[in-house]
């Protein structure tokens, strides 16, 4: 089952650390130190599945040589205690293919690294039981005659935290384009409302977790690992709510197999396994909702269900809410100066009218234009716009912070993923509708279009949208589909 995580590290002299070690150490191959007048060979080793270079447009060829790149960094670099490099691990997904696990370690890194400057290595390694990737990043800006200044921007600790946001993102994203309705969390269990104790990492096969050769710190993680999972095993056993919160979380609907995987890295034994089954399965708290096409039992949580309903009936109440709305002699004034097309135009009228919850599906290039009219007419309306359009977990975190409280006169600009979940989708639509302001959902239309699993914001989109913008190939789209089918 899909895990999360995301470690940032910086490789840095003062430690005694060498970059072109660190890059060869990670291709699994032998690069020359030209600094330090040694080779560092490390061919064949460590079971490197995949390793590439990326660089932003305009870069110097010579980047795409890994043994010059890094002697470039080290030369670059004076101080003695420089840092060199930063580095990023991160758990693959299991679920995924090779090919499609290097596909979205490719679209973490265009979009969050190389799109801002910097130019990243990356080694994917061939773990069956393990799948990581370690992703190698300049500090500096790079130009045609070498790096620039170190760029202070990115080490910032809020920069990372949208990292982190980003790769159980994008990690989502490719897990339901590939058909699994599976999720990870960049948050701590405590932020998720979940009363389990993380796992500790072991990184070592559970086959060799009783092998008394093993290094004792390792050993050490290991013992600790099985008490915080027999003290989770505990804590389902008294409340099976608390383990079908955990599943529901990362699995709105799940099989009985999927059940046992999930529970088996959070009790101790195989008794403590089954006793916590039988308690989950015997819970007036499951809930069955038939077979899939495979003939596997599917199943939720009551919580799950209650909480589709609360959002049903939450934004059936606020798309009738009047006090939003921009005036017809506004909206024409907008249009008459700005170049929006025909569905534009119908798609900015739906999104200024009355109503306090709207949702759309843009395609890419068309969203900048329909924002920025709409943004314009609401200014004009007395109204504030809060959000240009950021995530509902980066919004949640904000509030959660005392930052940028909503009011009656606020509209609350959000950037939906189709794999939002039921749960902060339900959320953040309560907060908004306790401060009587208004919410608008913008999602991309290529990524609905791609993911192969149910989505709660394409059930959004066919409850609050207007059927006259259902997709028809234009661009814009207010969707079909639901996301929890329960008799």
């Amino acid at each position: 089952m899909a895990i999360y995580h995301l470690t940032a590290n910086i490789i840095s002299r003062a430690r005694g650390q060498r970059v072109v070690a660190a890059a060869a150490y990670r291709a699994g191959a032998a690069l020359r130190d030209e600094r330090y007048g040694v080779t560092h060979n490390y061919a064949g080793t460590h079971g490197t599945l995949h390793s590439e270079i990326m660089a932003p447009a305009g870069a110097p060829p010579w980047v795409q040589d890994r043994e010059a790149l890094w002697n470039t960094v080290e030369a670059s670099e004076l101080r003695k205690d420089s840092q060199l490099a930063r580095v990023i691990e991160v758990g693959l997904p299991l679920e995924l293919s090779s090919e499609q696990q290097i596909a979205l370690v490719r679209d973490f890194i265009a979009t969050e690294f190389v799109a801002k400057g910097m130019i990243a290595d990356f080694f994917v390694r061939a773990n069956a039981n393990n799948p990581h990737a370690h992703i190698l990043l300049t500090l500096r800006g790079v130009t045609q005659s070498g790096f620039g200044p170190k760029e202070r921007r990115w080490n910032g600790k809020s920069t990372l935290l949208e990292w982190r946001s980003a790769w159980a993102t994008q990690a989502n994203e490719h897990l339901a384009r590939a058909g699994y309705a599976v999720r990870i969390d960049h948050r701590t269990l405590d932020a998720q409302q979940i009363e389990l104790t993380p796992g500790r990492r072991i990184g070592v096969r559970r086959v060799r977790q009783g092998d008394s050769e093993l290094p004792g710190h390792v050993a050490e993680r290991i013992a600790e690992q099985q008490l915080i999972a027999k003290e989770n095993g505990r804590t389902i056993l008294e409340d099976p709510t608390v383990g079908l919160r955990a599943i529901t979380h990362q699995r709105p609907i799940f099989t009985y197999p999927e059940l046992v995987q999930f529970l088996r890295s959070r009790t101790e034994s195989a008794a403590q396994l089954d006793a916590v089954l039988h308690a989950i399965t015997q819970s007036a708290d499951l809930v069955a909702l038939g077979s899939a096409a495979d003939g596997q039992g599917r199943f939720t949580s009551r919580d799950m269900i209650e909480a589709e309903k609360s959002l049903t009936r939450r934004a059936a109440s606020m798309v009738a809410r009047r006090g939003h709305g921009v005036d017809a002699d506004r909206q024409s004034l907008v249009l008459s100066q700005c170049p929006l097309d025909f569905e534009q135009r119908r798609a900015f009228g739906y999104l200024v009218s009355e109503g306090d919850v709207k949702a759309i599906a843009v395609a890419d290039g068309t969203k900048a234009a329909l924002l920025t009219a709409a943004r314009q007419a609401w200014d004009s309306q007395g109204l504030a716009v809060q959000g240009a359009a950021q995530s509902l977990a980066r919004c949640e975190e904000e509030w959660q912070q005392g930052r940028e409280p909503l009011t009656r006169g606020t509209v609350l600009l959000l950037d939906a993923s189709p794999t939002t979940g039921l749960k902060q989708l339900e959320r953040v639509l309560a907060v908004v509708d306790k401060a009587r302001a208004k919410v608008v959902l913008i999602g991309d239309l290529d990524q609905l279009h791609a993911i192969k699993v149910e989505s709660q914001f394409r059930n959004l989109l066919r409850q609050v949208g207007p059927p006259e913008l259902a997709d028809s190939g234009t661009g814009l789209a207010i969707g079909v589909s639901e996301e929890l089918h329960h008799p």
